[in-house]
This record gives C-alpha cells, structure tokens and sequence, in this order.
C-alpha cells in the first residue's frame, strides 16, 4: 500500500498538481487518464462540514449507499410499531450486507477518538473536524486518499491517531505537508516535482533526505507533497 510523498520548493505548483489529480482542475497541456471506477478522496486542510448535522449525520451525508441503508435501518430501530418499515430495512441490511460495514465504520470513529455520534459538528474543535473528515473518506473506502497538510493545526494525540489510522489504511495515499516527522512516519516512497518534470525516487523520506543531503542542510526552501 504506498504512501506518497511529492516533494517540491515553494511555489512550484504541488497544489495545482493535488487539483487537478482530484479533478478540481485541469491542465494547461496532456490529458489526466484514470482507471475507470476509480475512487478518490481529498482532504482539505480546511475541511468544510456542515454545523447543523451531527457527527453521525455527516458521515450518513456522504452518498455512500450502504450508509444510507444504515441510516434507515437505524431510524426504523427507533419506531419499532412501524413494523414494516423496520422488516424492509432489515432485508435491505442483509441483501447488502451492511452488518459487517456497520461495524467497520463505527471502528473507525471510535480508532479517530469520534465518540459522541450526537455531537454537532460546530462544537468541535479544528483537530475533531480534521478526524472527521479523514473518517469519513476512509469509510467510503477511496482507491487514493490525499491529504493536503493533514497535520496543521493538530495536537500530538491528534496527529498520532491520525498515523495510526493511516496505517489501516489498504489504499494509495498521496499527501502534503510540512511536518517532517510526519512523513518519515507514513511516506515509504517520494515523488518529486521539479521544473523539469516529476522524478520518482522509489525510497522512504529519510531515503530521500539523506540522499539529497537536505537533512545536513536543513534546506527550509523545501516542502513536502504526498
């Protein structure tokens, strides 16, 4: 499962490379080719949730069909004289198999310390509304995950948790960021991005540091993009 590291100085295009992989933009020449079916989730380092849904609620909210069965399901739990309506729901749970997904996602919420499913998302603070929005892309099971600065903003627990459920992770992960640590921890492969192209270095970050000489340097003028 490899964990990307782009690497590239200030200025020299990471974030329209990370736009345009997402397809939130295009480029200026070539054309992007994917697989078809392919699933990617981006991670803004400002994740936009809406303040009026729950914690629940917003993982419910991201149009995965499973959930959806879920969600119904647990709304007929909650009227058991309606008994048609909790048999149809149960069906649907089985036809789908949304027992086991059930048990991974509220796994997940729980890894990410996400434990108040009531909570309003505008009562969280920044690091809990960065570990919802990593829940709710690893609960759609994305094929890539990116991750734009992941770590900014986030206390030691928080960024610990965050490693921890990348490492459960069984996709591609492609990220940015500045937190050194961070990408010796996660990245066991570096891409760099130069005017002249993208090289790919085919080693982990402190691979990449010592066989550039950055790490002696301590060259500041370098960001990192996985």
């Amino acid at each position: 499962h490899q964990k990307i590291a782009l690497i590239a100085r200030n200025g020299a295009g990471k974030t329209s490379l990370l736009n345009i992989i997402t397809g939130n933009d295009t480029p200026d020449e070539g054309r992007v080719v994917s697989r078809n079916g392919i699933h990617i989730a981006f991670l803004p380092q400002q994740p936009r949730l809406d303040p009026d849904l729950t914690v629940e609620e917003t993982i419910f909210a991201s149009g995965n069909t499973t959930l959806k069965i879920i969600q119904r399901y647990e709304k007929a739990l909650q009227n058991p004289t309606d008994t048609d309506a909790y048999q149809k729901a149960f069906e649907q749970m089985d036809i789908h198999n949304a027992w086991d997904f059930e048990t991974q996602y509220k796994q997940i919420l729980s890894r990410l310390k996400l434990d108040d499913l009531d909570q309003k998302t505008a009562t969280l603070s920044g690091g809990q509304k960065k570990r919802l929005a990593l829940a709710t892309a690893l609960i759609n099971k994305p094929d890539i995950l990116i991750l734009d600065e992941p770590t900014n903003h986030l206390d030691l627990e928080s960024i610990t948790t965050f490693n921890n459920a990348l490492k459960n992770f069984k996709g591609t992960v492609i990220f940015t960021t500045h937190d050194h640590e961070f990408a010796q921890t996660v990245a066991n492969r570096v891409i760099e991005l130069t005017p002249n192209g993208i090289i790919d270095k085919f080693m982990t970050f402190d691979g990449y540091m010592d066989d550039t000489g950055i790490k002696a340097q301590r060259n500041k003028m370098y960001s990192i993009v996985v």
